[in-house]
Formats: structure tokens, C-alpha cells, sequence
């Protein structure tokens, strides 16, 4: 099941020479298996107690890169937002953006994760009140919470992408099962306390990961494992900014 994110991007596709193929980027909540979080009644599991019901990440400045050729192509200046509620949180396809690049292999996808300066739809209000680049709602142990980050981080993830000639799509793998969970593997991260806060954010700066999937169905085209951690993610330049977690009420921007 695909459903389309109402999605503003600020600026269009940057120009390069020779012709250009459209390829869009579509993006997936999933365990560390590559299958869809457990999820029932709105809400996925995502750790022992921990339940999410919606999701919002803001991204920009979304690119693909020839290392041959040492080029980088533009797709989207952005931003754009993964909004995830409802059937998304078990799987479901978001289509982010569509754009025009140079057909060719490229070798890695590169995003930034930001902070809403300005919000270019209505969809982006919360976000921007906040200060933030992530909100995410849910529960803990049946009780509800928001969290919400201003973290800024770019995200690579190399692999092949072969674009143009057919319908092309990436698809963003969001490796939600691993939010919550320390380096450990066992202990559980408590999104209402703020010691967790740094470790939270690092995991979800480390959860991209992208593969060629033209025909949509969340899968890697190659039939490569697409698991695993983002490689080039920049562990170093995370800015968290104050603390705006808490109990959220209304959104005001509704659920898709």
C-alpha cells in the first residue's frame, strides 16, 4: 500500500547539464530485519514498553553523488517532511518528492536532517513551534509522550543506484526497532528522560539507509540486505539543542 505525503519542497531540482530522468525518493519505517514493525490499532512497537503513533522527521538538501565522476546532483533542496501515523507506521510506502537527475550509476544518497526554520505548509507548524527536526509521539508503558529534537545531522549512505531510462525510485529505510535501545542491545531508552536524549538521537541519525526500489515495494531491487547502519553518517556534527521533549497535546496539523 502506497500513500502520498503532502510534502513542499522550497526550491526545485538544481540544474546540471545533458538530458535529465525523473527518480523519486520514497520513504519506509521498518524493524532491523527489513520487515514492518509490529503495529496494531495505530500505534507500531518499537521497544519492550514503547510504542510510537506518529513520526515526523524533517529533511533537505537531498542529493545523490558520482564518485567516478566526482559529481553530486541536487533531487530536492526541501525541506520535506516523513510524516508516519496510521498504516505507514507498519510499512506503507511515503512518497517524499519527486525530481529530475542526469541518468546514470550513482553511488550514495545524501540527506540532511535540520531543524524547520520556516514552514512552507501547515504541516510543518509543529515542528517550526519547536524548534525541531523530529517529533515523535507514542507511549511508554501505556503513558503518553512527545519527543521532540532539534538534532542536525547529514546522513550518507552509499550503495547503486541506477537512474534513468525507467521509472526510477530510492527508497529511505527508517530502522525504527532501534530508537530506543542502547548500544547494549538490551537496555531500554526512556524518551521522557533526559539522559537518554543523546543516545536517542544518535540512533536515528544512524537508522538511514536507501536502495534502488523502482518497483515500490519497500524491497531492494538488487536483492541486497537492506539493513544495517548508515556508513557515512557525520557522528560528529549533531547539534541537539534544548530539551522540548514532553507530554504533547494537540498537533493541530492532523494525521495522514
Amino acid at each position: 500500500m502506497k500513500k502520498i505525503l503532502t510534502l513542499m519542497a522550497l526550491a526545485a531540482v538544481a540544474c546540471s547539464g545533458g538530458a535529465k530522468d525523473s527518480v523519486t525518493l520514497s520513504a519506509r519505517l521498518r524493524s532491523a530485519t527489513g520487515q514492518a514493525l509490529p503495529a496494531d490499532g495505530g500505534s507500531a512497537q518499537v521497544a519492550k514498553g514503547i510504542e510510537l503513533t506518529r513520526v515526523r522527521i524533517a529533511v533537505r538538501r537531498l542529493r545523490v553523488e558520482r564518485k567516478d565522476a566526482g559529481t553530486e546532483v541536487e533531487i530536492s533542496q526541501g525541506p520535506l517532511l516523513v510524516d508516519a501515523s496510521g498504516d505507514a507506521l507498519a510499512g506503507a510506502l511515503l512518497e517524499l518528492v519527486t525530481g529530475k537527475v542526469p541518468a546514470g550509476t550513482y553511488d550514495k544518497l545524501k540527506l540532511d536532517i535540520h531543524r524547520v526554520e520556516t514552514a512552507p505548509s501547515p504541516a510543518f507548524d509543529d515542528l517550526l513551534k519547536q524548534g525541531a527536526s523530529i517529533l515523535l509521539e507514542g507511549t511508554v508503558d501505556a503513558q503518553p509522550f512527545t519527543f521532540a529534537s532539534a538534532l542536525e545531522a547529514e546522513v550518507e549512505h552509499e550503495g547503486q543506484f541506477e537512474l534513468g531510462g525507467t521509472a526510477a525510485n530510492i527508497t529511505l529505510a527508517i530502522d525504527a526497532s532501534k530508537w530506543f535501545t542502547a548500544g547494549d542491545g538490551t537496555t531500554r531508552l526512556d524518551p521522557r528522560e533526559s539522559s537518554a536524549r543523546q543516545a536517542i538521537e544518535t540512533n536515528i541519525a544512524a537508522s538511514f539507509s536507501a536502495f534502488e526500489d523502482d518497483d515500490e515495494d519497500g524491497r531492494d531491487d538488487r536483492g541486497h540486505h537492506d539493513g544495517g547502519d548508515d556508513r557515512g553518517q557525520d557522528g560528529g556534527s549533531h547539534d541537539a539543542g534544548d530539551d522540548h521533549g514532553g507530554d504533547g497535546g494537540d498537533d493541530g496539523s492532523g494525521h495522514h
